[in-house]
């Protein structure tokens, strides 16, 4: 299990501008964590696909957050089509 921090809590303001019938609107909360100039995310993933994955990165020689952003990437460009 990883050790996160907890989310920031959030403002008596903060709740009350996000209400619908609330004058200004609030900019929406952005989740992950930055690491450089990517945001970092957590996905949970069956122990069998992961060695799939794991698998499929090593006969590309790439890593595993490759293999993954690259898997994504494509179904994404796949959709748009």
């Amino acid at each position: 299990m990883a050790i996160t921090k907890r989310p920031p809590k959030k403002s008596a303001e903060t709740f009350i501008q996000a209400a619908p019938d609330a004058g200004e609107k609030v900019p929406p909360v952005v989740k992950g964590v930055m690491a450089g100039n990517q945001r970092q995310i957590t996905v949970a993933m069956p122990p069998e696909l992961v060695d799939r994955i794991d698998a499929a990165a090593k006969k590309l020689s790439i890593t595993r957050a490759s293999f993954i952003k690259m898997a994504i990437s494509r179904a994404i460009e796949a959709e748009q089509r």
